[in-house]
């Protein structure tokens, strides 16, 4: 599969388009007035990645001061394995980086093992537990230090 990607900002006509993306994950359940509240939010970035004008993920992420936290990941389902979430991750990382934040947190479902992978291959390490965040199931806290 060739791959013609985009990274841009998130806009309100592409809200289903994003909710779509959101049903089809196994372990984050936002709703569409979650996604339109954090595209208000003024801490907040919310970017949308697509190949070919069709959009196949997104993250979200908000600075404050010099701390960054990840707060959703998604890659439609069709285009997981393709590295997709690495790109974008490796993308934000790097624009978080010229806010010259010292760190990112982020906090990932414990049975989500191919996130925890990605984000480890990134550099990311776990640090502490959330008992029971994600509907009885613990959420992994994890960093990465700029």
């Amino acid at each position: 599969m060739i791959l013609n990607l985009k990274i841009s900002d998130f806009n309100t006509d592409q809200i289903k388009d994003v909710v779509f993306i959101e049903q089809q994950s196994l372990y984050s359940s936002w709703t569409e007035k979650m996604f339109l509240a954090e595209a208000e939010n003024k801490f907040s970035f919310f970017k949308i990645i697509k190949n070919d004008n069709k959009i196949i993920g997104y993250i979200i992420y908000r600075i404050v001061f010099d701390e960054a936290e990840i707060l959703n990941i998604v890659i439609d389902k069709n285009f997981r394995g393709l590295k997709i979430g690495k790109y974008i991750l490796n993308f934000t990382i790097e624009n978080i980086k010229k806010k010259k934040c010292s760190v990112i947190f982020l906090e990932v479902h414990q049975n989500n093992i191919i996130a925890q992978n990605l984000y480890e291959q990134t550099g990311f390490k776990k640090y502490g537990l959330r008992e029971k965040y994600y509907s009885g199931f613990d959420a992994i806290l994890m960093k990465l230090l700029l």
